[in-house]
């Protein structure tokens, strides 16, 4: 395949339906802003919610209506230090401090289900943008009814309420991050790029680090948005709880203001963002099984996206090494430095504040040194993989979170990380997902994603369990620095004409769907 001939494939892909012969429309400011709007609506959500109140509420609920762990007919003492209860939830005592885990667990395991269910049917039509917005809204009105919850004895409808939340915006998300490809090809600086090479007067090369240094941009814009609107609500979040005494209800309308927030900004989205429709289903297709098939034959098919699957394996591994270095740290915080709810507020505004500047700024690196997403994405995985060398280097009691002190700046450290490295793995992912299935292909990131995270969790709390925390920051580093190897491996020009080639001779059609 030639170069003009990938490029017209590009073409044929963009515009307004998938298939056109007519040179593509490019995208608008404010159909761009249509998307972007999406991250100010949602990200707060996973900022507020989950990151922040989500835990602190659901175990405040259980144990309000809980009881004492070594006699359950005394009622749980919340103002014992150090208190240990349980409730019942069915015929199970689980104890009230896992009970968000619980939670949080069953909703990944769901979202699985559904990114599956959905994938590649939302490349058909008009559902990615249909799915994406019902899914938003089911998740941001889940959050509203936080605010209904004036007993405790609803303890277990704000987990389902969670749950469902979570779910919805994992799968909106799923699919919003589907739409960078689409976006990108339709760009005004692609659009010319590519009309550059069908006269001849521009390279492959050059169209594909045009759109790269698109696809950057758009996601690194929709990063730091997202984040911005995030630490916004944040404040006032902790605004309201502080100024009600800081109690569970007041957590709640937090959560119920975050989602009403969610609700509202999406009604943009659903003006302004276009559907970008891809090709219609044909025949007489099953709903509800479309997406395993077709699935199950892309998988059956990996061996022709080699890149691509190699990318997803180094994915699995530092999703996990990023998000228990999270974890870990969180733990450290609450254990070493003893640190209160206040000071751990601080430190969740901290990192979204971090990390907007980090997204902003290792997009200025990258564009200053003229560097593709895989030599940034490896520049930042590197620098991140300091993070747990320097909790390590804490062994000699000299330096490396020893002293309170250090907690601010190793978080600045990691925001500036943390932004940068979501951002830029998810663009070269999009590099190498097949034309016309990118809803089907960013639900495999979003599982891999997902399914990565019992892993550090399971083996930092068995090495931690009878040694110092530290000793935990181990794992996270080696699963840091082995996917080094594995990206530095793919080899991102072959892993686009493989996915060009793919989705020419893997169509339904082709494929008997």
């Amino acid at each position: 395949m030639d170069q003009k001939a990938e490029v017209h494939g590009d073409l044929e892909m963009s515009g307004s339906s998938l298939g056109s012969q007519h040179d593509p429309k490019a995208l608008t400011k404010r159909e761009i802003q249509g998307w972007l709007a999406y991250a100010v609506a949602a990200e707060p959500y996973s900022v507020v919610c989950i990151s922040a109140l989500a835990p602190i509420v659901l175990e405040a609920l259980a144990s309000g209506y809980g009881w004492q762990h070594d006699n359950k007919s005394i009622p749980c003492d919340t103002n014992q230090e150090d208190y240990k209860c349980v409730v019942k939830v069915g015929s199970l005592w689980l104890d009230t401090a896992s009970f968000s885990l619980y939670c949080i667990s069953v909703s990944v395991f769901l979202q699985a289900f559904v990114f599956i269910s959905m994938g590649a049917l939302a490349d058909h039509g008009t559902r990615r943008k249909t799915f994406m917005l019902t899914f938003a809204f089911i998740g941001a009105i889940s959050t509203i009814l936080f605010a209904v919850i004036r007993t405790n004895s609803l303890y277990w409808f704000a987990g389902v309420l969670v749950i469902i939340s979570n779910v919805a915006f994992g799968a909106s998300w799923v699919l919003y991050y589907a739409f960078i490809p689409t976006l990108a090809r339709d760009h005004s600086e692609v659009v010319d790029a590519k009309r550059n090479v069908e006269a001849g007067i521009g390279s492959w090369a050059d169209y594909q680090f045009v759109k790269d240094k698109v696809s950057n941009s758009l996601s690194s814009h929709s990063m730091a948005v997202g984040y911005g609107a995030g630490v916004a609500l944040l404040i006032v979040a902790a605004g309201i709880a502080l100024a009600m005494g800081q109690t569970t209800y007041s957590m709640q309308l937090g959560m119920a203001l975050t989602g009403l927030w969610w609700f509202l900004v999406s009604f943009f989205t659903l003006k302004h963002l276009p559907p970008q429709p891809g090709l219609p289903l044909t025949g007489h297709v099953n709903l509800f099984l479309y997406s395993w098939v077709r699935l199950g034959k892309t998988l059956r098919e990996a061996k022709s996206l080699k890149e691509t699957f190699k990318y997803l394996v180094s994915w699995f591994i530092l999703s996990d090494g990023s998000s228990t270095i999270i974890s870990l740290a969180i733990f450290m915080g609450k254990k070493k430095f003893l640190l209160n709810n206040t000071q751990l507020m601080i430190g969740a505004i901290m990192v979204p504040l971090s990390a907007l500047v980090g997204t902003y700024m290792w997009l200025f690196i990258q564009r200053y040194f003229t560097l593709t997403s895989k030599q940034t994405l490896l520049a930042i995985s590197a620098a991140f993989a300091l993070v747990p060398i320097y909790v390590l280097i804490g062994f000699s009691n000299v330096f490396g979170l020893v002293h309170s002190v250090e907690i601010w700046p190793t978080l600045v450290y990691f925001g500036l990380m943390l932004g940068a490295f979501q951002s830029f793995s998810r663009v070269m992912y999009a590099s190498l997902v097949p034309k016309g299935k990118e809803s089907e292909f960013f639900s495999l990131y979003g599982i891999t994603d997902k399914s990565s995270s019992w892993l550090g969790p399971l083996i930092t709390g068995a090495i931690i369990e009878n040694n110092d925390t530290r000793w935990g920051f181990v794992f996270p580093l080696a699963m840091m620095v082995i996917p080094l190897a594995i990206i530095w491996w793919v080899n991102v020009d072959q892993g686009i004409k493989d996915a060009e080639r793919f989705s020419e001779e893997h169509t339904d059609e082709k494929d008997g769907l």
